[in-house]
């Protein structure tokens, strides 16, 4: 008996692992068929609009844009710059025409792609999309070997820092876990700290961009590789490989998140006890704004211990609640953060797995984590608490006064979950708070967080640190 289940296990193992590769390779094939077809047909406004992945093989890897990239981190001489326009000039029309070529041959695999099993039209495609990858990498190749042959033995020098800079600007926003986008420098400049505590703060921030550049280029290597990769290991044979290929791409991605984590450590440190803790907390609202953005009890706090009738002892007693609360609710996000560090990383496994079994008629729900929904139940019962012990310290006139209390022994709104009425301040069947669905004015005004909805890895990926906006001063 235990040989008939060993093998009816190994066998239900084999199963799965050829249902989700079966899966994977037919989404893989519909995928690459419908996207090198898009840039046939369309490919200047796909190109632009779409960044990574795939379509990222038809985006020149210089723009005009990055000019002043070459021009600050070089230090080139005004003379020097026609000389850059026209080498950047010279390299968008050689893209142009040899993408232009790729999407031509592309374009007429659409009648021979048709009625192809996927394995075939993989095949059929691959080829020419890994031939296109070696020419593009060759004309940026190219490009940056004419720029360098302009420049002066100083300039020169100057080359590894070019090479972060556009590093940062160009990778840097592809991140998919929380905090993998993260600017730290720029955030650290947000802070208006004064010279001397910014020239203490510096070696700290140079150690960052340092490790932060060997992260990035580690990453973005994986993931050049990772398309050529994925397009040639399609056989029916080859689910292990696939599943590989991803989970190499995301340990370069957990590697730059990890950069990131330990960077705004010292960083924090660096800045001291003044400035410190508004860099910290501006960076982690940007990395995990579903943990970290505004909560709907702050609020209530604020407009309570604003009342003109308070008692000594209400105000004693609201004091200390909110210090309770405050120490309660830290404790929450600093597991919810934490969890959402762990959870993330398995995320691609987790949806081929659910894709099997949808692939295999069966019906998945998709969820984050068993614990990140725990974390999320728990934290709206500790604002539900909050919220009441609010209210048994005030009266009832001071209740009617507060938007979102309302009168007291009031019913909630038909159909609204008392768990919404406390986040949305209608609890008690009062009109709703004004400061509802609003960020509270602490909240940094460059990046908005998002809202208490169930966030996705790509929705939170960046945490506000996609393309760093202007520094702009603002209230922690």
């Amino acid at each position: 008996m235990t040989l008939i289940r060993l093998t009816a296990m190994h066998k239900n193992r084999t199963m799965t692992r050829t249902t989700i590769g079966s899966a994977i390779r037919n989404q893989l094939a519909s995928f690459v068929l419908a996207m090198s077809l898009a840039l046939a047909i369309a490919p200047t406004t796909f190109a632009q609009g779409a960044r990574g992945g795939m379509a990222s093989m038809f985006t020149p890897d210089f723009l005009p844009r990055d000019l002043p990239v070459f021009v600050d981190s070089l230090g080139l001489e005004e003379w020097q710059r026609p000389i850059l326009e026209a080498l950047l000039e010279d390299y968008q029309t050689n893209f142009a025409t040899a993408a232009d070529g790729v999407r031509a041959s592309m374009g007429q695999l659409k009648d021979v792609a048709a009625g192809t099993n996927p394995d075939k039209i993989v095949e059929l495609i691959s080829r020419p999309l890994i031939a296109w990858g070696d020419e593009k990498k060759a004309l940026r190749n190219e490009f940056l070997a004419s720029v360098k042959s302009q420049l002066s033995d100083v300039q020169a020098e100057s080359w590894t820092r070019l090479e972060r800079a556009l590093r940062r600007e160009k990778a840097l926003p592809n991140g998919e876990l929380s905090g993998e986008s993260l600017n730290l420098v720029m955030i650290a400049r947000e802070v208006e700290a004064p010279p001397i505590i910014a020239d203490a703060a510096r070696p700290a921030l140079e150690e960052y961009e340092i490790k932060l550049d060997e992260a990035l280029a580690a990453r973005e290597t994986e993931l050049e590789g990772a398309i050529s990769s994925l397009l040639s290991a399609m056989g029916p044979n080859d689910t292990g490989k696939l599943l590989a290929i991803n989970e190499r791409a995301m340990q370069k991605r957990v590697a730059v998140r990890a950069v990131q984590d330990a960077s705004l450590v010292a960083i924090r440190e660096a800045l001291g006890s003044e400035y410190g803790p508004s860099f910290e907390k501006r960076a982690l609202r940007r990395a995990f704004p579903q943990v970290y953005g505004p909560n709907p009890i702050n609020p209530l706090f604020e407009a309570a211990t604003a009342l003109p009738d308070l008692t000594d002892e209400q105000k004693g007693k609201l004091t200390a609640l909110r210090a309770t609360f405050q120490s309660e609710h830290g404790v929450i996000q600093a597991r919810y953060a934490e969890a959402i560090r762990t959870s993330e990383p398995g995320e691609p496994r987790r949806r081929a797995d659910a894709l099997a079994k949808k692939v295999a008629g069966g019906t998945t729900k998709y969820s984050e984590s068993p614990e990140i929904d725990t974390i999320k139940s728990e934290r709206q019962e500790l604002y539900a608490r909050f919220r009441a012990a609010i209210a048994d310290i005030l009266n009832d006139a001071q209740k009617e006064t507060i938007p979102g209390f309302g009168k007291p022994g009031a019913e909630l709104p038909a159909g609204q979950k008392y768990g919404d009425a406390v986040h949305l301040g209608t609890g008690g069947g009062g009109k709703p708070s004004p400061n509802a669905g609003q960020i509270d004015e602490a909240a940094d005004p460059n990046k908005r967080p998002k809202s208490d909805n169930p966030t996705t890895m790509e929705q939170t990926k960046t945490g506000g640190a996609t393309k760093e906006p202007k520094p702009s001063k603002a209230v922690d």
